[in-house]
This record gives C-alpha cells, sequence and structure tokens, in this order.
C-alpha cells in the first residue's frame, strides 16, 4: 500500500510519515498543494491524505482539478482545522470515497482512518484476507 500525504506544515506531514514507516507502509510527502496535484497526476497512490488550508493552491483547488479531469477511485484523507462539515465534500463524491479529520488529530483517529481507507481499497478490488 502506498499514501501520498499533501500538508504545507512539515511537522504534520513528517508525523503520518513516521506513522507509516512504523506500520510498514509506503509514504511520500509533497508540501505545497501545485506539486501534491502534479504527484496525483502521475502516480497512483492507494491514499491521499490531503491538508484543505495552504497557501497558494488548497486541497480545495486539488479536489476541484481531480473533479474537472473526471478522476475516480480515489480514497482521500481530508486533513482541516477549519469548520468545514461532510457535506462541504459531497460535491467532489464521484472523485471517491473520502473521509474527514478535524486538526489536531491523534494517532488513533489517523490509524482508525487509514484502515478504512484500505478496507475499502481491498473491498473495491475484491481481494480477501484469510
Amino acid at each position: 500500500m502506498n499514501i501520498l500525504v499533501i500538508d504545507d506544515n512539515k511537522f504534520t506531514s513528517d508525523a503520518i510519515s513516521d506513522y507509516c514507516r512504523m506500520c510498514n507502509i509506503s509514504c511520500k510527502e509533497v508540501n505545497d498543494g501545485r506539486s501534491g496535484l502534479l504527484e496525483i497526476q502521475t502516480k497512483d497512490y492507494d491514499l491521499i491524505i490531503l491538508d484543505m488550508a495552504m497557501p497558494t493552491y488548497t486541497g480545495f483547488d486539488i479536489l476541484y482539478q481531480l473533479q474537472k479531469q473526471r478522476t475516480r477511485n480515489k480514497n482521500i484523507i481530508i486533513l482541516t482545522a477549519a469548520n468545514l462539515k461532510k457535506k462541504d465534500f459531497e460535491k467532489y463524491k464521484e472523485i471517491g470515497k473520502i473521509q474527514v479529520l478535524y486538526k489536531p488529530i491523534s494517532l488513533s483517529q489517523l490509524d482508525k482512518a487509514i484502515k478504512n481507507s484500505f478496507r475499502q481499497l481491498i473491498h473495491f478490488n475484491h481481494i480477501t484476507i484469510d
């Protein structure tokens, strides 16, 4: 499994990367929105962890571009400190499965969200684990 983390806060992206290393999950960090979009367009990631409040090119800009390009079947965990609700992301649901986590997030919240995303991926690909 491989994860892309798009967050301008290096502390947050490093913490998520450390978690991934502990769990033997491949993880790439990108610290700006435009580089994150390019990464999504050029490589296939099982999960994208996306900060919404980045300077210059936000998480909403990335979601808009993915929607415009008719991107489908992406697993995305949204990180936000803002007062956003799940309904704020409904217009992007055709992109794929979106989960919303509110900062600050705990390790247990992150762990649960990542495991949920991987369960969705396994179910989507009709893979069973014995």
